[in-house]
């Protein structure tokens, strides 16, 4: 081989490698959308979307504090980014300020008032602060902009069903399986409504089936437990307590079901010795409320009459 072929071939390989390693930096660089809009954000500091991305990005990663800084940088460079405010909101929402929520939201909707994720949140905002009347006005006008969102039919069948108006929060849930037949939630809130007149197999059926779909739904998992409860069946309804606590521990009503559940089966076994370690694990149950929620009027109650009942056993005996 020629010495300037060999040459070029050396400088080709050469050139092939920093571009290779090039590429891999890049790539190791956008590896995740946090590292991505970090990166973005440095190079180009002064651009608002980057700064929106990344706290989207934080957002998603739990980092909350981190998010929001983003977001009000965001609004720095543009005051009219609506996303901001929209994702503003629901940080606040997340943080159990609803109040403060709303007015971010209604910030977003001044600016974008078609923009059905704003409308959306602004209901369930309302939904969560019980101004059932306000949220389904934003959840009708959310559904005169997109009459298909079986998302939207599921928010104002729940406002509407929560209203007491029941055929017609049926309606919206019919409506929405019938556009998403896979979207668990529409299974779940119609299994309420059932599970509320009485119809406690067709409730199970829809449980059950939000389950299939969603098998880490802890709500429909813990509903399931109430109506095995419902039918005698205590020990079905345990393991499907305890279950829905392994996805939801911090769930005081879960906990609170299976604490009377372990006594509901104390009860049934009553003058064994299994008895006295069902009522144990009630208690043990009922306290783990306290610590989540110290003020707990119900599980304090429920504490005090189970150490009471265990105190005249122990007088008989």
């Amino acid at each position: 081989m020629k010495l300037n072929s060999i040459i070029e071939y050396l400088m080709l390989i050469s050139l092939v490698a920093v571009f290779g390693f090039a590429a891999y930096q890049r790539n190791f660089v956008w590896k995740d959308n946090l590292t991505l809009w970090s990166d973005c954000t440095t190079k180009s500091p002064y651009k608002y979307r980057t700064h929106n991305n990344l706290g989207f990005a934080l957002f998603n990663n739990k980092d909350l504090d981190k998010a929001i800084v983003e977001f009000r940088q965001t609004l720095r460079f543009n005051p009219r980014a609506e996303k901001a405010y929209l994702n503003i909101g629901r940080i606040y929402e997340k943080e159990g300020r609803t109040k403060d929520a709303i007015e971010q939201y209604l910030n977003a909707f001044k600016i974008a008032p078609q923009s059905i994720d704003t409308i959306h949140s602004i209901g369930n905002a309302y939904a969560t602060s019980r101004q059932l009347d306000i949220a389904i006005f934003y959840y009708k006008k959310a559904l005169m902009l997109r009459p298909d969102s079986p998302s939207i039919l599921v928010s104002l069948g729940s406002a509407l069903h929560k209203k007491g108006l029941t055929a017609e929060a049926i309606d919206k849930f019919k409506k929405a399986v019938k556009i998403a037949p896979d979207m668990p939630q529409a299974y779940y809130n119609y299994g309420i409504i059932n599970d509320e007149k009485g119809m406690l197999i067709e409730a199970l059926n829809m449980y059950q089936k939000a389950i299939e779909l969603k098998p880490e739904y802890a709500k429909a998992i813990s509903n399931s437990g109430i109506i095995y409860g419902k039918l005698n069946k205590i020990e079905v309804a345990i393991p499907l307590f305890e279950k829905a606590l392994k996805i939801a521990p911090e769930d005081t009503i879960i906990l609170f079901n299976l604490a009377f559940a372990y006594e509901e089966l104390a009860k049934s076994v009553e003058g064994r010795g299994e008895s006295k370690e069902l009522r144990v694990k009630a208690i043990e149950t009922y306290r783990k409320i306290l610590d989540l929620d110290p003020d707990n009027v119900r599980a304090g109650k429920s504490i005090r009459r189970l150490r009471a009942q265990s105190g005249e056993q122990r007088a008989e005996s």
